[in-house]
C-alpha cells in the first residue's frame, strides 16, 4: 500500500514540476510608488530604499538572512537591485519637477 502512495505522490511531482518551472521563467513585477515621499529628505530617500527592498523580496524571494542553495533567489536580488538603484537615482534627481502622482512610481521587474 505504502509503495502504491508514494509512486502515485512521485507521479503526481511530475506532472506538477513543468507547471512550477514555467511559472517560474515568467516575469514577475511591482510597483514602488513614492509620491507620498520628500525625496530632498535623507527620510524619504530612507523609507523609498526600505520599499525598494520589499519590492525585491516580493518578485524574487526571501533568503531570510541565512545563506540560500538557491542561487537564483539571490542572482534576481542582485539584478533587480541593480536595475531598481538607476531608478531610484533618476526619481532623486528628477525630484521636484512636475510629474504627476500616478508617474511617481518604479516598475521592478524580475525574469
Amino acid at each position: 500500500m505504502t509503495k502504491t502512495f508514494n509512486t502515485a505522490a512521485l507521479a503526481l511531482a511530475a506532472t506538477l514540476l513543468p507547471l512550477s518551472a514555467a511559472n517560474s521563467a515568467e516575469p514577475r513585477s511591482a510597483d514602488v510608488g513614492y509620491a507620498d515621499l520628500d525625496l530632498s529628505s535623507a527620510a524619504g530617500k530612507a523609507i523609498l530604499d526600505r520599499r525598494i527592498e520589499s519590492a525585491i523580496e516580493a518578485v524574487c524571494g526571501k533568503m531570510a538572512g541565512k545563506p540560500t542553495f538557491d542561487g537564483g533567489v539571490r542572482e534576481c536580488q542582485q539584478e533587480t537591485r541593480i536595475a531598481a538603484m538607476k531608478s531610484r537615482d533618476l526619481a532623486i534627481a528628477a525630484y521636484g519637477k512636475r510629474l504627476a502622482s500616478k508617474d511617481r512610481k518604479i516598475r521592478l521587474v524580475a525574469r
